[in-house]
Formats: structure tokens, sequence, C-alpha cells
């Protein structure tokens, strides 16, 4: 790639995003409280709509909360399985495989990072805008915080992932509780960070030709609604491979 942009800096960035995965299990190992310092540290940085930096990291070690809010998820997945089944087979989260075993390994890792935000800040904003569209730019700032934490996460040697059922209303209500986090505040996500007892398999990502547009879009790109279901179940729900047999 022939241009004077290619620093050091982004190359290592990529490597960081090639490498970084979501980590689904994790050491019982706590982690520090400078470790969690040099997390935070980071992240504070992250780009938010108005400057308004509307989060707050509700930082949970104590096992018993951890194993609380692991139960708070596992409860949810029974009705949130039964719905997944009304869909087409193919387009199971889990594709042709069985859905997965109700459980929340997460718990193990060494802290669990509650992110909530402040709507309130949204007058951080133009108020047209926070009339208009407040609440999502509330969401973008939120997920940038959290592809920041991720990001600095995998940086210091750490793995990560998201909960996002912490944000639907039964859970989010009962972390709130636990935690004794106030309204207004929203509970957006939790994430688990700690060292990963496993390393994950490759996953597919989309070549930049097929993504990129110039100057307008290319409609003769454009997937029709079959190329989209056929797209997600070929690509993204692939059926895992038997293992093949030993030889003799």
């Amino acid at each position: 790639m022939a241009t004077t942009n290619l620093t050091s800096e982004y190359q290592q960035l990529k490597a960081l995003m090639q490498s970084r995965r979501s980590m689904r299990g994790f050491k019982k190992q706590e982690l520090d409280d400078d470790t969690i310092r040099l997390l935070v540290d980071t992240v504070r940085y992250a780009p938010s709509a108005g400057n308004a930096q509307l989060w707050e990291f509700i930082v949970v070690r104590d096992p018993e909360k951890k194993k609380a809010i692991g139960d708070y998820y596992v409860k949810q997945l029974g009705p949130k399985q039964e719905i997944e089944q009304l869909r087409e087979r193919g387009l199971w989260f889990s594709g042709e495989n069985p859905l997965p075993e109700p459980k929340a390994p997460f718990v193990d890792a060494g802290a669990l990072i509650v992110i909530a935000g402040d709507p309130r800040m949204q007058d951080a904003y133009w108020y047209r805008v926070k009339l208009d569209k407040g609440h999502q730019h509330m969401v973008s700032s939120l997920a940038n915080v959290v592809l920041s934490l991720h990001l600095t996460a995998a940086a210091l040697g750490l793995g990560s992932h998201y909960v996002s059922d912490t944000a639907s209303p039964e859970m989010q209500s009962k972390i709130k509780a636990l935690l004794g986090i106030p309204d207004p505040l929203w509970c957006y996500e939790t994430i688990p960070v700690g060292y990963a007892d496993f390393a994950p398999s490759n996953r597919y990502v989309r070549e930049v030709d097929d993504i990129v547009h110039w100057d307008e879009f290319d409609k003769s790109r454009l997937r029709s609604d079959r190329q989209v279901i056929d797209y997600i179940i070929d690509k993204l729900r692939p059926k895992k491979r038997k293992p093949e047999a030993a030889h003799a």
C-alpha cells in the first residue's frame, strides 16, 4: 500500500484490531486497582457528543456480586432462547448448531465493568439535537467508550467481551438494585475484563472492496433480502465441523 500515511502507529492499531476478540472464558485471577485505573485513564478520552462524557464505570470485583450478575444473565436467557426458535432455523444465533447451554462463564473475569450513562448530560448538546436525537447521541457516545475499553484491555494483554443484555429491562433493574445505581442513570453495557483462558477461533471479516463505495452508493452491489439471509447463514452462522475420525 503506497501511502505516506502508513505509520507505525497505524500498523500497531490494525494489529490490535485484528487480534482483539471477545473472550467467553476467563481465568479466576483478580485485577488490581492499578490495572483498572490504566483502563479508565485511557478510555476517558473516548469521543462523546458535546464532550458530555456522560459515562460512569462501576467496577465489580466482589465474587458474590459477580455471581449475582451472572445469575441474572442466565435467568433471562430462557425466554430469549424461546423467542430465538421462532426464526428461520439457519438464522438462529447458533446457526444450524444447538442453542448454547445457558451459563455465564464471564463471572470468572477479574472484574465486571458496568458502564452507565447519565441522560441528563444530553443538555450539553444543541437543544435541537437533544430534541431530535439526544438518545441516539448518548448511545453513540457510550458505544465509543465501550470500544475504547475493549481495545485498551487488549493492549494490556487482557480479554474482554460484551454482556449487552445488561440494557434489557429485567437485567438492568436487577443490576441497578444490586449495585445501588440510582435513577436516572441507564446501564448500557457490562464488560467482563480479565485474563482469557483460551484463544478464540478466527472470525469472518468483509473485504475492503466489498464495503467501500466511491462518491456514491453502487446500487449494483445492493444485496437482495435473500442474499442478506444467505450471507448471515453462510458467513456468520456456519455449521461447526465435526472432528475427523482418527486413522487406525
